[in-house]
């Protein structure tokens, strides 16, 4: 057993993984999840415009998703051919999950989109001193990293109690030159870590 800083002991080295698609799992953390299709939701051409340059407002953090619906099932195939979709997580940490002590915890989330993804978190808008390079080294976007392959993002290295994150998910459908299908995600995890079972960073 491990004393934390204010006196109560917890497991060392204890984790909790939570299922972000699990309305119980979410409920755990007061968590929402949102849904829309395209890259730039409700606009013409769902945003796709050769030659412009896009922001989608769906990446930050003060985004209004509440007309959003909140779909039954990430895993459901949205869409066909050059397709994007997205899905947003909020969440709000409590003192406890599953008996694990939250404040001071690292805190992991994990997705993996069919094809490619993005996950922005926390995301304010960019300016002239934030881009997407300082992005990615504030651990406020991880970007895409392969076919199929998992987007795994460091929320907070110490979490704190009644914090509220959002991380929003860009799911894009390929091969690009030949996209099959739709989009879906595979998963959405949300990692709480103490003592042993942080990750050093």
């Amino acid at each position: 057993m491990t004393t934390n800083s204010n006196g109560s002991s917890e497991r060392e080295g204890a984790s909790v993984v939570l299922n972000l698609d699990d309305p119980a799992d979410r409920a755990l953390v007061s968590g929402t999840l949102k849904f829309a299709p395209g890259l730039m939701p409700g606009e013409e051409n769902e945003g796709l415009v050769s030659g412009r340059a896009v922001k989608s407002p769906p990446r930050l953090a003060d985004f209004d998703d509440s007309s959003w619906e909140t779909p039954k099932n990430i895993r459901d195939v949205v869409g066909a051919g050059f397709t994007f979709a997205w899905y947003r997580f909020t969440i709000t940490l409590p003192a406890r999950v599953k008996g694990l002590e939250v404040a001071g915890a690292q805190v992991w989330f994990s997705m993996c989109a069919d094809d490619y993804g993005e996950v922005w978190v926390d995301c304010p808008p960019f300016g002239p001193d934030f881009s997407a390079a300082r992005a990615i080294a504030q651990n406020k976007l991880s970007p895409t990293v392969g076919y199929n392959a998992e987007n795994r993002i460091l929320i907070s290295p110490r979490a704190e109690v009644g914090y509220r994150h959002v991380m929003a998910c860009l799911a894009i459908n390929a091969p690009i030159a030949q996209p099959l299908g739709g989009v879906f995600l595979r998963y959405a995890r949300l990692e709480i870590s103490q003592g042993m079972a942080r990750i050093p960073i």
